[in-house]
């Protein structure tokens, strides 16, 4: 896990590797201020946009794509 500053949002990056073929989800990146989980009837799910990317630069564009949408 990372932590960085990227205009004013503080970004957390995490290397997750899952077991999948595809390489695109082995980075995530959250807004580290304002990420947030809930909870229902079929588990956990976020209520904040994450980034994934194959990268870890790819995860954070992805995130601040989110972001400015």
């Amino acid at each position: 896990m990372a932590f960085h500053q990227i205009n004013g949002i503080k970004v957390r990056t995490t290397f997750e590797h899952p077991p999948i073929p595809v390489r695109s989800f082995d980075w995530s990146a959250v807004n580290d201020d304002t990420y947030d989980v809930d909870c229902d009837q079929d588990g956990f799910f976020s209520t904040s946009p994450v980034g994934h990317g194959a990268t870890e630069q790819d995860a954070i564009d992805d995130l601040l794509e989110q972001l400015e949408a």
